[in-house]
């Protein structure tokens, strides 16, 4: 079957950078959707993705749509037919279709004999079908702030300003945001500004390049990245790959041209870290580093043109950088002026949230619950005081008023420049750690301690003064603070039951909250834990038959869920979790209240084999559990099979008389709590 070439490109202004990603990834998830909808094979598909230009270049495509078999069902053969001609009903449902009586057919079905008639809707030409999917891909682009312009109602980024559609050497006419297609494009702005004329659609991307222009996304990125580092090895450096940064750039250049910089010597005596963000953040630089690993003075900018004098770019450059720095090194030498300690009566001034007090307010609950904690596992409670005291004083330093996105960092700069112990200066940077989902966390105990209780605390607050999450909505970004609580207590010194903890972190709030807002903040952690667990491939209904008797000691979840998983293929297992069922449903549907079971109203051997064994493995579980060896209480509750079989084999436990019966009952809930201690069974579906 012969095969066509497709290019579409919608010409526009320089599209914001936040956009452009997505933009491509848009383009490339619908335009591959709705081909496949069209039934329009093709055998590769590029996205078009640059800052002035968006679009799809399409090799191998097919002449016509497949031929798709279709099925109409028409009235049913009674009102079809009358007196064996066709009635009225059954001509109209033919000349509907274009078709004879003669082509239908008699279907039987569970309602009687129905009309159906069954044909082949042919394939179309692409020709036909392209502006339809282009029309279809640009109406159903998510966009995050579109526009408008002129005295149109569509919108988009930016300003659309030239359509190019091609089928090999021909045009297919459609017409977009009032423009119509045609076989004309624009190269780059400064060095190729003139309007081109594309003769064959394979010809576009060669076309582009030699206007200057890299139009595919992830092609640009490598050359930006190729001349980045080419730059780099010639001036003996290496550079560093970020790719939020290389992303960036690459969103704002259509041909990259690196060049190196560098800046005064006399800058290196400020962390690196402050310049890296001066650099990155300000200018879009690549910093880079000597041979020893350490910061150099030169950087690496990419530019959008091909400069006949590239030393006066790099100078322009220059200029602008060592601005920058000098602002860097000011606020890095006025801030060593006044310590960190200093600082902390400002934070009483600046409100955390207006109904529960200021940051200063915050670091006191802070401090006072992770002491608690602290002393619970044994660790340097001054060390944590003083580290939580000093945790957030770098907000209110020059530096981090600047470069924001340092604090944390600075803090612990500056707590060691103050002689601080080294824990505590690291600690302060953990208060910040995770950032995300897939950050890491601290690798220091009381800096674990304090991102910990600080998100805690976070929780218990808005929790307390009924702003939980709704939806979609997130505004304090509670669910990434629950799931930062699941990572921390993962620290081997800590895995905690924060029970007690939420518990107390709760009471400490201000504002006093409801029994049944901490109830709601206990679940709304067990929820994040279950997503958590689910995200990674456990069972829903092991995870929360797990949850249900492991309370918030969420470190140990996961090993539990495994332990489960790894018997649930026995027969055994099965048993275990049928003979639970039995014992809850039992207690389900006659309750009992809480009470000694009496020996002397055993009447058969099997109850008291019951009691000593059900007793027995309750310790053994609890032990197990205790040591996390889960496998072995798993162990122990498979034991107690036999002396179970037994006592419903030879037990009526519904019999008449009352104290025997809920004697029996009080049995079972002996044998459901030993259970319980692993995981409710009666949760897992089997």
């Amino acid at each position: 079957m012969k095969t066509r070439q497709f290019v579409f490109e919608l010409g526009c202004e320089e599209l914001p950078t936040s956009a452009l990603p997505s933009l491509n990834q848009q383009f490339q998830e619908l335009f591959t959707t709705k081909l496949d909808d069209a039934r329009l094979r093709y055998e590769s598909l590029s996205v078009i993705a640059a800052p002035r230009r968006l679009g799809v270049s399409i090799e191998g495509l097919a002449e016509y749509s497949e031929d798709k078999p279709f099925e109409r069902r028409g009235p049913a053969a009674s009102a079809a037919f009358q007196e064996g001609e066709p009635s009225k009903a059954l001509l109209g449902f033919c000349r509907g279709l274009g078709i004879t009586p003669d082509e239908i057919e008699l279907v039987e079905t569970d309602k009687g004999q129905w009309v159906v008639y069954r044909g082949v809707e042919t394939g179309r030409p692409a020709r036909e079908i392209l502006p339809e999917v282009c029309s279809s891909v640009i109406g159903g682009l998510a966009l995050s702030k579109p526009m408008r312009w002129g005295n149109g109602r569509d919108e988009f980024p930016r300003p659309v300003h030239w359509i190019l559609a091609m089928i090999d050497n021909q045009v297919v006419p459609m017409t977009l945001f009032g423009l119509n297609s045609s076989n004309l494009t624009f190269g780059h702005r400064f060095m190729a500004p003139d309007p081109m004329t594309i003769d064959h659609a394979g010809q576009y991307h060669q076309h582009l390049t030699n206007a200057y222009v890299i139009a595919d996304f992830e092609q640009r990125q490598r050359a930006t990245w190729d001349t980045i580092q080419q730059s780099a090895h010639e001036h003996e450096v290496t550079v560093e790959l970020d790719q939020d940064l290389l992303t960036e750039i690459n969103c704002l250049v259509e041909w990259p041209v690196a060049l190196c910089g560098e800046f005064e010597e006399r800058f290196l005596d400020v962390p690196d870290i402050a310049l890296i963000a001066a650099m990155k953040g300000h200018q879009k630089y690549f910093h880079t580093r000597d041979t020893s690993g350490a910061l150099s003075n030169r950087f690496i900018t990419v530019s959008n043109i091909e400069s006949k004098d590239p030393k006066q770019v790099i100078a322009g450059n220059q200029r602008v950088i060592r601005a920058r720095l000098s602002d860097a090194k000011f606020f890095f030498d006025l801030d060593q002026k006044e310590t960190l300690g200093a600082r902390r009566p400002r934070l009483n001034h600046i409100t955390f949230h207006p109904k529960l007090g200021s940051l200063g307010a915050k670091t006191e609950r802070v401090q006072s619950l992770g002491s608690k904690v602290a002393q619970s596992i044994g660790a340097d409670v001054d060390l944590f005081q003083r580290a939580t005291a000093l945790s957030r004083c770098d907000l209110v330093t020059e530096m981090v008023l600047e470069f924001d996105e340092l604090q944390g960092q600075m803090g612990t700069i500056y707590a060691s420049l103050d002689g601080e112990p080294n824990e505590v200066a690291c600690a302060i940077e953990g208060l910040y750690q995770p950032a995300g989902a897939s950050d890491q966390v601290p690798d220091n105990l009381y800096g674990t301690l304090l991102a910990l209780t600080d998100r805690l605390d976070t929780l218990a607050g808005l929790f307390a003064i009924n702003q939980p999450p709704t939806g979609s909505k997130d505004p304090f970004a509670l669910r990434r603070a629950a799931i930062g609580v699941l990572r921390l207590n993962e620290f081997p010194a800590l895995r905690l039951d924060l029970t007690a903890w939420v518990t107390e972190a709760f009471a400490a709030q201000p504002e006093a909250g409801s029994a049944d807002q901490l109830d709601a903040l206990m679940q709304f952690i067990k929820d994040r834990e279950r997503v958590r667990l689910t995200d990674k491939g456990y069972r829903h209904d092991m995870v929360i038959a797990v949850q249900e008797s492991n309370g918030l000691a969420t470190a140990k979840t996961e090993d539990r869920v495994k332990a489960l998983i790894a018997q649930s293929e026995t027969d055994e297992f099965a048993t275990l979790v049928s003979t639970n069922k039995r014992v809850a449903n039992l207690l389900k549907d006659s309750p009992i209240t809480p009470g000694a079971i009496d020996s002397k109203l055993f009447e058969h051997p099997s109850e008291a084999s019951v009691y000593d064994l059900a007793t027995r493995v309750g310790d053994s579980v609890d032990l197990a559990v205790s040591r996390e060896t889960y496998g072995e209480a798993m162990e122990s509750l498979l034991s107690m099979k036999p002396a179970t079989d037994a006592f419903f084999d030879n037990v009526m436990i519904h019999c008449d008389q009352e104290a025997v019966r809920i004697n029996r009952l009080r049995l079972c809930q002996l044998v459901k709590n030993a259970y319980s201690k692993l995981a409710d069974f009666s949760l897992i579906q089997q």
